[in-house]
C-alpha cells in the first residue's frame, strides 16, 4: 500500500501531482483531475492494491478536493502559462520579471501581444493570466 506524501497543483483548473511512497521508500505519481463528474485518475497510476471503491482512495479524494478548495480562495497573482502547443515556460525560459511582466531568460524583455508575449529574438513565447 503507498502511503500519500505530497499533493501538487498542476497547471490547469483543478489538477494534481498526487505523491505516494511506496514500502521500498521509493515515489509513485498519479494525476488527479477533479471534473463535475468526480476524479479523473489512471488507475494503473494508483499505489498497488488501491481501487477507486478503497478507503483509501476517497480519503485520497478529500485530500485533494480539500486542497483545491483551499487554492480557489488564495489571492490570485499573474501567473505565467505556455501558450497552446508551447513549452517555453514549463523549461524556464520565460519568467516572470520583477516588474510582474514575462522576460525572456536568455534576451530580456519581450514584446506584448494582448496577454501572449513574445521574445524577438528567439521567439520564445508565453501567455500571462
Amino acid at each position: 500500500m503507498g502511503a500519500l506524501i505530497r499533493i501538487e497543483a498542476l497547471p490547469g483548473d483543478g489538477r494534481y501531482a498526487v505523491a505516494f511512497e511506496r514500502a521500498d521508500g521509493s515515489e509513485q505519481t498519479a494525476v488527479m483531475h477533479l471534473t463535475e463528474d468526480g476524479p479523473m485518475v489512471a488507475d494503473a497510476s494508483l499505489p498497488a492494491g488501491w481501487s477507486r471503491d478503497s478507503e483509501a482512495f476517497a480519503a485520497t479524494e478529500a485530500a485533494v478536493v480539500a486542497f483545491d478548495a483551499a487554492r480557489r480562495h488564495a489571492p490570485a497573482g499573474p501567473a505565467l502559462r505556455d501558450v497552446d502547443g508551447g513549452w517555453d515556460v514549463s523549461l524556464g525560459n520565460v519568467v516572470l520579471g520583477e516588474s510582474g511582466l514575462p522576460v525572456c531568460t536568455a534576451h530580456g524583455e519581450m514584446k506584448a501581444k494582448g496577454s501572449e508575449y513574445l521574445c524577438p529574438e528567439c521567439y520564445a513565447r508565453a501567455r500571462l493570466v
